[in-house]
Parts: structure tokens; C-alpha cells; sequence
């Protein structure tokens, strides 16, 4: 009846609102995560470069993924996330295939270095260039010369 025409109407209307707020979905920020635990640079650069001529807001990219990969962490730690994550059941198990690729620990550095990129993107005009230079952070470890990162490396070279 009715009300199933409605709700199919309000459906279309919040995802052609997405669309026009420049959301990204959570396929492209599966794919950049791919490409960044891949350590490919020119991949992850290409994908933002996409990102861009699609005309999204850059500040609210970096926020968004941000979020992405706390969403991506929550899963981790704990199997009932579901209620927490309010999302559909098919992006939640691409999450939980996401989350079992990758590392907490590295998952924290990586929400570490988004955060202080949130923060200093607000107020730069150089939006692009500080993204680019978070996402070659994020796919070399060894040019943060911190503990996490050493660490990370010394277990990088283990796996090889």
C-alpha cells in the first residue's frame, strides 16, 4: 500500500541526499584500505584523485573515513557490533572480511594520523597535498620514525 511507497520514496530521497553531500560509500574506502594495507601509493593516490573529480568535500572525506576505520575497529573487538554500527547487514560483512585483514595496532596508527589530518585540513587551503602525504604515511610505516611504527615494521618483515 501507501506506506510502502512512501517508505521506497524516502529511500530514494536520503540516498540522492548522500549523493548530493558527496558521501562516499563504504566500497570506496574498502577499496583505499585495500590499496594502503597493499602499501600500493600510486593506487591509494589514484582512488583519492577519483574522490576528488567526483567533486566530494575533502574535509568530510577525511572525517568519513575516519570513521570507517573506528567502525572497522569496533568490529574487531567485540562479534555485537551490530547494534552499535546501524548499518546495513551487507556493508557490516564487508566490515567484519575488512577487519580480519589488518592489524588493531596498525588500525590505530592509522586513525591516529587521520585524526591529526582532520584537524589540520579544517584550515588549509592545501587540502589535497596533506591527504596525499597522510595516505604515503599510512603505506610506509618506516617514514614515522616512532615506536608503533618501528614495531610495525620489524613485524612486516617478519611475515615476508
Amino acid at each position: 500500500g501507501l506506506v510502502g511507497s512512501e517508505m521506497c520514496i524516502r529511500d530514494r530521497t536520503y540516498e540522492h541526499v548522500l549523493e548530493v553531500l558527496g558521501a562516499v560509500d563504504t566500497e570506496v574506502f574498502s577499496s583505499l584500505l585495500r590499496r594502503i594495507l597493499g602499501q600500493d601509493i600510486v593506487g591509494a593516490i589514484e582512488q583519492l584523485e577519483e574522490i576528488i573529480i567526483q567533486g566530494r568535500e575533502l574535509g568530510q572525506f577525511v572525517t568519513d573515513f575516519t570513521w570507517y576505520l573506528r567502525n572497522l575497529l569496533l568490529v574487531q573487538s567485540s562479534d555485537d557490533m551490530e547494534e552499535v554500527l546501524d548499518m546495513s547487514a551487507e556493508n557490516l560483512a564487508l566490515l567484519k572480511e575488512e577487519a580480519k585483514m589488518v592489524e588493531a595496532e596498525t588500525l590505530f596508527r592509522y586513525i591516529r594520523i587521520f585524526s591529526e589530518l582532520s584537524n589540520q585540513v579544517k584550515y588549509s587551503s592545501q587540502k589535497r597535498i596533506l591527504i596525499e602525504i597522510a595516505l604515503i604515511k599510512l603505506c610506509r610505516p618506516q617514514m614515522e620514525r616512532d615506536e608503533a611504527s618501528v614495531l610495525e615494521r620489524i613485524l612486516s618483515l617478519i611475515h615476508i
